[in-house]
């Protein structure tokens, strides 16, 4: 459970979105756990464990034991798990999927060409930061997850948005309207962290889009983030490409691999209850 330590340890060391118990709870209904420097998630038969420690260095070995022993108390069917990289006992020769992308906030520099996009769209949108997520904000997200190809896991994300940002204290919503006061996009950013602002959530509109509104965006979040004294900006996975490119824009470099493994833990006490036939 978080206790008072905990979210004083949270706030301290986090990096990561996953270090966040208000956005992991709000999209797994599980509860937050501390194994030594590991965060994880309980609930509902699932396990999912944060393999990137708070306050140490990465250890797979460290990782393989306490990992290890969180599914001993827990007694999951699934664990899921993020990490630098996968334990051999768990699985074979998985490279990293991803990587995490990092915006030093003492080294960013715009190009002509951004600051152009910027300008631009700053002509046409005003911005607004708010906490109240309306049907309008639920709508781009419905029409943003229906135009592309989701997974279950990520689709499952998104219809937790609105909970997430109910649920949380540090997540701020930045709002793009145009001059008639339709909402041409949000970013979502979390600035829980002592020294961390994170870049959650980037939602366009569907056919109403205004070039250079995503910078625009998250010219605004770092700016808010500088405000509050933060030295870096997580800005999440390279995804693909595209998302990727626009991250090294503006000056974010892969600083963490992301790997991820699934899989369904057989100890004894399964076992037991198979040979039983339960």
């Amino acid at each position: 459970m978080l206790t008072k330590d905990l979210a004083e340890r949270i706030e301290r060391e986090a990096y990561l979105p996953e270090h966040l118990p208000d956005y992991v709870c709000a999209v797994s209904d599980t509860e937050p756990f501390c194994f030594e420097d590991y965060l994880a998630y309980a609930g509902r038969g699932v396990l999912i464990f944060i393999g990137y420690p708070l306050g140490t260095p990465f250890d797979p070995n460290a990782l393989d034991r306490i990992l290890a022993g969180a599914v001993r108390k827990c007694k999951p069917r699934l664990v899921s798990l993020i990490a630098p990289s996968i334990p051999a006992s768990l699985a074979k020769d998985l490279p990293p999927s991803d990587q995490f992308y990092r915006l030093d906030l003492k080294a960013v520099v715009h190009s002509q060409k951004t600051r152009n996009m910027i300008h631009r769209a700053g002509r046409e949108l005003n911005l607004n930061i708010t906490r109240e997520f309306g049907p309008e904000h639920s709508r781009l997200v419905e029409d943003f997850a229906e135009m592309r190809s989701l997974d279950t896991a990520t689709r499952t994300i998104f219809g937790k948005i609105k909970a997430y940002v109910e649920a949380s204290r540090s997540a701020r919503i930045f709002e793009a309207r145009n001059s008639a006061g339709e909402l041409v996009a949000f970013d979502v950013a979390d600035f829980a962290s002592r020294n961390y602002a994170f870049y959650m959530f980037n939602i366009p509109a569907v056919g109403r889009y205004v070039p250079g509104t995503s910078d625009l965006l998250l010219a605004r979040v770092i700016d808010e983030a500088v405000a509050g004294g933060k030295k870096f900006v997580n800005l999440g996975l390279g995804i693909n490409p595209g998302v990727a490119a626009f991250k090294a824009k503006w000056g974010g470099v892969p600083f963490l691999p992301h790997a991820f493994h699934q899989y369904r833990p057989v100890g004894k006490g399964l076992l037991d209850m198979l040979l039983r036939g339960l």
